[in-house]
């Protein structure tokens, strides 16, 4: 994937609201993971846009940090694929691409029925009153349009079942790929398209969860096929070239936004 160097004045946005955002609550004795944490939660909110250079004497001197810590953290979110490091021409935003998208979905749906396999029988009461609390605030969130909260009790829906599976290699790998700042887009596109099949399907994930007797091989394909569907609805079976950029704008016109 190419990216290319954006213009002066999308470098300059870092002196706005993403500052702001990456201000709050930073302490500035922080290490490497926690300046990772922090700017992927800019980029992740959309403060930080796709494409914009983060420029290593602005961030040193705005979050009171050296560049050793900082050049780590921009290591580690590329590997999480935030980011993308060029030689001699520095950090940039990563773009979304379709090709991201179609890479992305097949391997975290196969991976995340594995973790529901692995989870059954693994569950707590009190991990199922979790599952059950989060997606009644998945509802609120849907009846009151608040993306932020559909987005924060979707992760912790399936944050429970995840860590349940008890395998630290496929925890690790599937924690990855849902920091991936393509799945936030993508789920809040889905969401907007059909925000009650959406809540349907983990409803009917919840109840083979709570099911002492559920088909495993059902609740795994049941897993598998909510986040393929999720795929195909959003761009259907048809190839779509790499090089389409995956965006959305903000109903008021403003910036494109990606979020979940």
């Amino acid at each position: 994937m190419q990216t290319h160097r954006p213009e002066t004045a999308k470098e300059s946005s870092l002196k706005g609201a993403g500052v702001g955002l990456i201000k709050r609550g930073f302490n500035p004795q922080v290490l490497t993971e926690q300046i990772s944490r922090v700017l992927a939660e800019a980029i992740l909110d959309g403060a930080l846009t796709p494409g914009t250079k983060l420029l290593e004497m602005e961030l040193q001197q705005q979050l009171g940090i050296s560049r050793s810590p900082l050049r780590e953290a921009f290591r580690d979110l590329e590997k999480k694929g935030l980011v993308v490091i060029l030689p001699r021409r520095g950090t940039f935003v990563r773009e979304i691409t379709t090709r991201d998208v179609q890479e992305n979905f097949p391997v975290r749906a196969n991976l995340e029925g594995m973790a529901a396999r692995l989870a059954h029988g693994k569950l707590s009461k009190p991990d199922l009153e979790k599952m059950r609390s989060a997606l009644e605030g998945m509802k609120r969130a849907g009846r009151n349009k608040d993306r932020e909260a559909y987005r924060e009790n979707h992760k912790k829906f399936h944050d429970v079942f995840i860590e349940a599976s008890d395998n630290r290699l496929l925890i690790d790998i599937l924690q990855n790929l849902r920091m991936h700042r393509l799945w936030y887009f993508v789920s809040y596109r889905y969401q907007k398209l059909d925000f009650q099949m959406a809540l349907d399907v983990h409803e009917r994930i919840l109840n083979l969860f709570e099911q002492e007797h559920t088909d495993l091989q059902e609740l795994e394909q049941l897993v598998r096929t909510h986040i393929d569907d999720a795929l195909e609805k959003l761009f259907g079976k048809k190839d779509i070239s790499e090089s389409s950029r995956l965006q959305v704008k903000c109903k008021d016109g403003g910036d494109k936004q990606e979020v979940m």
